[in-house]
């Protein structure tokens, strides 16, 4: 019989990477390592970064990251490709290079292909769990994204304006996400 190792967020520092490996994430003390994005991927994470970082510049409501690590328990850390933290939190960022202790109040993740439907619903339960207020998953084949809040669950495409009461006054049509 396996015996499986399980992992705590303080263990992810000291992990070594196999060729391939972008980073680690955690869930229920499960490691899972995570590869390279493709292009389409990136493309998409870096328009979502810049129109919220565009439409946050004049207010300056919170920080936009990109790829940093969450510690969302003491055996779970994610890292959403793109996330946004209200002031509150930014002003609590941890000067030092340690996942950071707290979720972000939105994640935003790129659906890959080779991501399950359970593994990309593990994610949404373990934000919320972790105290994330708005989730946004994007699907970029069905050029569609998924906003996820407990208890509502809404899909916006083409035209359709994303907006959501964590920021007030975006409100963006989603074929932005997308274009190139």
């Amino acid at each position: 019989m396996a015996v499986l190792t399980r992992y705590r967020v303080s263990d992810l520092a000291t992990l070594e990477r196999a060729p391939g490996v972008a980073h680690f994430e955690l869930s229920e003390g499960e490691l899972i390592p995570v590869g390279n994005a493709g292009a389409r991927h990136e493309l998409i994470k870096s328009n979502v970064a810049e129109i919220l970082t565009t439409w946050n510049a004049p207010i300056r409501l919170g920080k936009v990251l990109t790829e940093s690590s969450f510690a969302l328990g003491e055996e779970v850390s994610r890292q959403p490709d793109v996330a946004f933290l209200l002031r509150a939190k930014y002003l609590q960022l941890p000067d030092d290079d340690v996942p950071i202790p707290f979720a972000p109040d939105l994640a935003v993740e790129v659906i890959s292909v080779s991501e399950s439907a359970l593994d990309a619903e593990r994610k949404v339960a373990e934000y919320f769990e972790g105290g994330t207020a708005e989730v946004w998953q994007i699907y970029p084949r069905e050029r569609f994204i998924r906003i996820r809040r407990p208890g509502l669950v809404q899909d916006v495409e083409g035209a359709q304006l994303l907006e959501t009461p964590l920021l007030p006054g975006f409100s963006v049509p989603a074929e932005l996400f997308f274009q190139r």
